[in-house]
C-alpha cells in the first residue's frame, strides 16, 4: 500500500513539475502560401511577420513560407484556407470576391484618383473590420487584422499617351480580375480585355490590347517597356491589397498566447510592410522612366475632374453588383461625399 502511495504521489510530482513545460515547449508548424516572388512588398511584410512571431514566441510558432505559387496559386489560396489545406496566405482581395462582392468596394470609381490618406482612412475604419468579419464568417477563417498594400495600379499604353480623360476612348485595355476595372474603363470610354498576366506581353507585341491596367513596380520587374509600353499615366486608379487570413483548423489548434502574438505581430508590421510597398512603387516608376518610358502626372485637380466624369456611372454599378448599402454610405462618409 506504501508503495502504491509513493508511486501515485511520485507519478503527480512529475506531471506537476514537468507536463507544463513539455506543453510550453510544444512548436506548432504551419505552412504560408503566397503566389508573388521575394523580391515583392507582400513577401518582405511576411519575412517581417515571421521573424516577429518566431521572436516572440520563443520559438513555439514555426512556419514555413512557400512563395512564387510553389504550393498554390493566387486563386486558389482562399478556397484552401476554407478547406483547411492550407494554415495561412494573404489572398488579393480580388479573389475574395466569390465570397463577398464587397471584398473589393475601395475600386469603385468615388475611390478614382485619391491619394493614400483617403484610401487608409477608409480601409482601416469600419469597413475594414466588416468585410474581414463577413469573410471569416463565410469561408470559416481568421482574419489576423489589417490588410497589407501593393500600391496603386495605373494605366500603361503602347502608342497613345493619355493626359486628358477623352484620351481614353476606343483603346483596349487590359484589367486584372476585378470587374470594378473593367466598368471605369467603359465608363470612360476604354474597351476593356481581361486577359492573364502572364498572356500580357504577347498581347502588347502583337497588338491585340493598346496598354493595360498594373502597378509600376510590376510592370518594371517584367519589363513591360520590352513588350512596347511607351507611356504611362499615373491616375492612383486603386490601390490593391492584401488580406491575412488563417484557417481555422490552424487557428483553432493553437493556444491563446500563441493567437495573441500572431495578431500583435501583424499588426505591428503593416505599417512596415506599407512602406516597403511605397518604396518599391516608387522604385518600378524611377525605372521605367530611365528606361524611355514618359509618365504623366495629371494633378489633383485633374484627377478630381476625371472622376466627376465617371462617378455618374456608379450608382447604376452598385445597384448591378448589389453592394452593401451600408458600407457605400460608409465609404461615402468616409471621402466626405
Amino acid at each position: 500500500m506504501k508503495k502504491t502511495l509513493a508511486l501515485i504521489l511520485s507519478t503527480i510530482i512529475f506531471l506537476a513539475v514537468f507536463l507544463p513545460s513539455a506543453m510550453a515547449q510544444e512548436v506548432y508548424k504551419f505552412k504560408i502560401s503566397v503566389n508573388t516572388v521575394m523580391d515583392h512588398p507582400r513577401n518582405q511584410g511576411m519575412l517581417l511577420f515571421i521573424d516577429g512571431i518566431k521572436n516572440k514566441s520563443g520559438g513555439r510558432l514555426e512556419p514555413e513560407f512557400f512563395h512564387s505559387a510553389q504550393l498554390y496559386k493566387g486563386g486558389a489560396v482562399p478556397k484552401a484556407l476554407k478547406l483547411g489545406t492550407l494554415d495561412m496566405g494573404a489572398p488579393a482581395t480580388g479573389y475574395l470576391t466569390t465570397y463577398d462582392v464587397n471584398a473589393c468596394l475601395n475600386y469603385l470609381p468615388m475611390f478614382y484618383g485619391r491619394k493614400p490618406e483617403y484610401i487608409r482612412k477608409f480601409m482601416d475604419s469600419g469597413y475594414g473590420d466588416a468585410i474581414s468579419e463577413s469573410i471569416e464568417e463565410k469561408m470559416g477563417v481568421k482574419v489576423l487584422g489589417r490588410f497589407f498594400e501593393l500600391g496603386y495600379v495605373h494605366v500603361l499604353t503602347v502608342d497613345k499617351p493619355i493626359q486628358k480623360a477623352e484620351d481614353f476612348k476606343g483603346l483596349k485595355i487590359r484589367y486584372p480580375t476585378s470587374p470594378e476595372f473593367a466598368h471605369r474603363l467603359k465608363a470612360f470610354g476604354a474597351n476593356p480585355m481581361r486577359i492573364a498576366l502572364s498572356d500580357l506581353p504577347m498581347a502588347l507585341l502583337q497588338g491585340t490590347v493598346d496598354g493595360t491596367i498594373t502597378n509600376f513596380k510590376g510592370a518594371d520587374a517584367t519589363k513591360l517597356d520590352e513588350a512596347g509600353i511607351k507611356y504611362a499615366v499615373k491616375e492612383y486608379g486603386a490601390m490593391g491589397h492584401y488580406m491575412p487570413i488563417v484557417s481555422n483548423k490552424f487557428w483553432k489548434s493553437l493556444p491563446q498566447d500563441l493567437q495573441k502574438i500572431m495578431m500583435d505581430v501583424w499588426d505591428e508590421v503593416v505599417d512596415q510592410e506599407r512602406e516597403i510597398a511605397e518604396k518599391m512603387q516608387a522604385g518600378g516608376e524611377m525605372n521605367l522612366e530611365k528606361r524611355g518610358v514618359k509618365i504623366y502626372r495629371p494633378s489633383d485637380n485633374e484627377r478630381a475632374e476625371w472622376r466627376k466624369q465617371i462617378l455618374p456611372t456608379q450608382a447604376e454599378f452598385i445597384k448591378e453588383m448589389k453592394y452593401d448599402e451600408k458600407l457605400i454610405d460608409l465609404a461615402e462618409k468616409s471621402l466626405g461625399m
